[in-house]
Formats: structure tokens, sequence, C-alpha cells
């Protein structure tokens, strides 16, 4: 058997455990294995962007606030099902279909890759600019930013061809290491400017008792941390025990990204007071904010972090299209993963619309992720058909409307509907304050989650929605 051969059967193998059920015996990680692979897939220089985002909005101690409790509480919430994932040992993506119908989650799945794989290309911009910079370190000039963003691309991509274990592998070196760098950052930052400047820091424009600017900062820390439902099952799924897979994703997710989100304002707020310009761009801070070898051992590992945030996002939602797409190839899928994002990194302009892209984003996953943890709580109450759900021969219950369900379908575009309602990212404008408070991704979840709950309860959507019951018993 040629190598080659034999490392597709492999990536072929990983992309199975997506769409059939892991065994306990076939289970790989435990707490610390988990959290390390869901702190590296959270730790790229996005995080460093969006903490100098926030710095646009509120003051230090609010984003300190906001950063991290809104980071938390939200996964804490959605991050819940999760549970059913370590149980069954399944991916989010088969429960749904029992959600949305087969076809359903089909279609969501690839509304979810155009409206979420743009981050890739935020990822890969970044690392453009690491590498750029460190050229400048060398007094070398400058490579065009689309060539090295694809290169990120494309080196991410080979990473995830390897599966698993390389990604695995890497990140139990990565992680530490970029740890490491976010203390010897915050210590940099707190100590190249004077430490009430960061401490008392408010934006140009601040105005006393305006909470705007506050509800948009936890709407974009709410999220940030929601798109990661797309493939927030695909590492709990291996874990070995139900708590090591949710608190893995909560702190990983949560707690290390938040952490790296500071990071980044820390630096904002200290390029601003040292250099008079707002700088968003991580490579840069490091570049002028730290001593010359530590700042160079800084973007080195910066830089890399994005190759490997890359290969764990290729292969996430590789394997999320994989259990839509059976017949098509693990590396296949990946390869157009990379061909999109990659088409994305030639026009080079996604950076520039970060917040209105965050926002949108979040439009499509908040009722998603609503419609998830009520029908798995409240609705099917943690009890689910496989044989429905693998479509075995004489169980069909979730076959719905030409493999449509109706009802999941329209409480999405409900939520969405009511997310831009209230506010509208493109032009940044409320359009119903008393409901904003809620942040637009909060008020989608709340309502998205009663309209499908109510409507679970009507008799006859009732039966149309449950009859997989006489299977679960």
């Amino acid at each position: 058997m040629s190598k080659t051969s034999s490392v597709e059967q492999s990536a072929e193998k990983e992309a199975m455990l997506g769409t059939l059920p892991v065994l306990q015996s076939e289970r790989l990680y435990g707490f610390m294995d988990a959290l390390l692979i869901l702190s590296g897939y959270c730790i790229a220089t996005w995080s460093y962007t969006q903490g100098a985002y926030l710095t646009t909005l509120v003051g230090f101690k609010q984003l300190l606030i906001g950063a991290f409790f809104g980071a938390v509480l939200m996964l804490a919430i959605y991050q819940l099902p999760v549970i059913l994932s370590v149980r069954y040992g399944i991916d989010i993506w088969i429960w749904l279909r029992a959600v949305l119908g087969r076809k359903g989650v089909v279609a969501v799945s690839l509304i979810i890759i155009a409206v979420n794989y743009p981050w890739y290309a935020v990822s890969a911009d970044l690392f453009a600019s690491s590498m750029n910079s460190l050229l400048g370190i060398a007094h070398l000039p400058p490579l065009p930013a689309a060539v090295l963003s694809v290169f990120c691309v494309a080196a991410g991509t080979a990473l995830a061809y390897k599966g698993m274990g390389a990604i695995t592998a890497t990140t139990r070196i990565l992680v530490p290491m970029l740890l490491l760098v976010g203390v010897f950052v915050l210590i940099a930052g707190f100590t190249s400017v004077p430490a009430d400047v960061i401490w008392n820091y408010r934006p140009a424009g601040y105005e006393p008792g305006n909470i705007i600017p506050y509800i948009i900062s936890i709407e974009a820390n709410f999220a940030f941390v929601i798109t990661l439902v797309g493939g927030m099952a695909e590492i709990p799924r291996l874990t070995k025990r139900e708590n090591s897979g949710f608190w893995a994703g909560v702190f990983g997710q949560g707690a290390a990204g938040s952490f790296f989100v500071v990071l980044g304002a820390v630096m904002a707020i200290a390029m601003q007071y040292t250099t008079g310009e707002a700088v968003s761009d991580p490579t840069v801070m490091l570049a002028s904010l730290t001593v010359p070898a530590m700042g160079l051992c800084s973007l080195l590992l910066v830089a890399f972090a994005n190759i490997g945030t890359q290969a764990v996002g290729a292969y996430l939602y590789g394997v999320m299209l994989k259990a839509s797409f059976k017949r098509i190839s693990y590396r296949a899928l990946i390869i157009i993963l990379a061909v999109y994002v990659g088409l994305l990194c030639i026009w080079g302009r996604i950076t520039e619309y970060f917040g209105s892209f965050l926002t949108i984003g979040a439009c499509v996953y908040a009722p998603l992720a609503a419609l998830l943890f009520t029908d798995f709580f409240f609705v099917r109450k943690q009890k689910i058909s496989l044989r429905s759900a693998y479509s075995l021969k004489g169980h069909n219950a979730y076959e719905y409307t030409g493999g449509f369900n109706i009802v999941g379908l329209l409480c999405i575009v409900f939520g969405f509907c009511m997310s831009l309602a209230i506010y509208d990212p493109i032009a940044s404008k409320v359009h119903i304050p008393v409901l904003f408070v809620f942040t637009p991704t909060g008020f989608s979840f709340l309502s998205t989650a009663a309209l499908y709950l109510i409507l679970c309860r009507i008799p006859f959507i009732s039966k149309y929605m449950l009859k997989d019951r006489s299977e679960c018993r």
C-alpha cells in the first residue's frame, strides 16, 4: 500500500468518526488534550483583532468584564448540548437531523460554511502580516499579502490532511508556548506605558451614561464565541467523559480565548498611547512594544499559531460536511474549503468588515444554537433515535417534509430576522432600543428558543416533530 493511500485511509477514518457513533473504547481525549486543542483553535491572532475592535467601543474595565463574562456565560449555556455528543459519540449535526431534517441539515451546513469560514481568511491575513513584520525585522522586502495568506491556508490544510494525530501533537507544543507568550505580552503591555493609562482607558468619543457601545461590545463577545457552534462537538465527541467534553469547551474557548482578546486590547491601548495611532495588527504591536529578541520569538509563534488554527478549522468543518456529503472524500472537502478561504484571501478585504461580519455570522448561529439547546433539553429530552438519524431501513422519523423540517427551519429564519430587526450590523444602527438591551444575539437566542418550545407544545406540530418517540423507549 502506498504512503498516499495509507494517509488517505487514515483521514477517511477520522472523517467517518464524524458520521458514525464513536464507541467508548475509541475515545481519544481526556480533559487536558481536549482543552489544548480547543484553546489552540481559539487563540489565533483574530483574538487580538477582537480585542483591538472592543477598544473602539468601551473602556478597559468594561472590556475586561465583558470579554470574560460575556464569553464564558454564553459558552456555559450553548455548549451544554455537547453533552449529547459525548454521550452518544456523535456530531451535533447528526442530532440536528431531528431538528432540521436530513436535507435541512445539508442546507444549513452550507450556510454555516458561507458565513463562518471567512474567519480563516482573517487568520490567514494576520499570518501574512506577521510574516511581513518578520521580513521587515530582517531588512528584507515584503511579500504580497495574498501569497502569504494563501500559503497559510495551504499549510493548515496539509496539516489537517494528516488527521487529528498531527493536530494533537502540534497543539500539545504550540498552546503552552502561546500561553507563555501571552503572559510575556501582558507584562510588556503594562510596563511599556503607565498602568493607569490602560486601566483607566476610554475610547475617543466616550459618552458617560451611553450604554449602547457597551451593549455592542457584549454583542461582539457573544457573537465571537457563538460562531464556534458549527464545530463545537467535533472534539468533545472524542472525549472520554461528559464533564471533560463540556468544560474543555467552556474554558478552552471561553477563558483562553478571552485572555488573548484582552491581550489584544492591552496592546492596542499601549500602541495608541506610545505612537498616537490605534493599531489592530498584533504583529506591529509586538514589534513595537517588546525587546527585539522576544518580539521576534513572539512573532514567530503568533504567525504559526494561525497555521494551527487553520488546520483545526479545516478538520472540524471537513468532518461537519462529511456528515452531509458522504460520497465526497474528506480530502476533497478540505480542499474545497481551502479554495473558498483562499479566494477570500486574494480579495483581501475581510478584516475591513470585521465587526459587521462578526454580527452577521451570529445572526445565523444564535437561532441554530437555540434550537439545539431547546430540542435537547425540553423537546426531545435528551433522547434521539439513532436508527432514524442514520436512516436505517424502516426508520424514517426524521424525513419530515421532503427531507426538510419546516418547523425548525422557520424558527431559524425567525431568529435571523429578529436579530436584524433589532440591529443593523452594516450601518451600526439600533432599530429597537428596548430589545437591544438583550443584545441581538441574546434576544435571537431567547426568542427562537421560546418560539420553538411553544410550537412543539401544539398537538399537531408535536405529532409532526416527535415521530421518533416510539423508537426511543
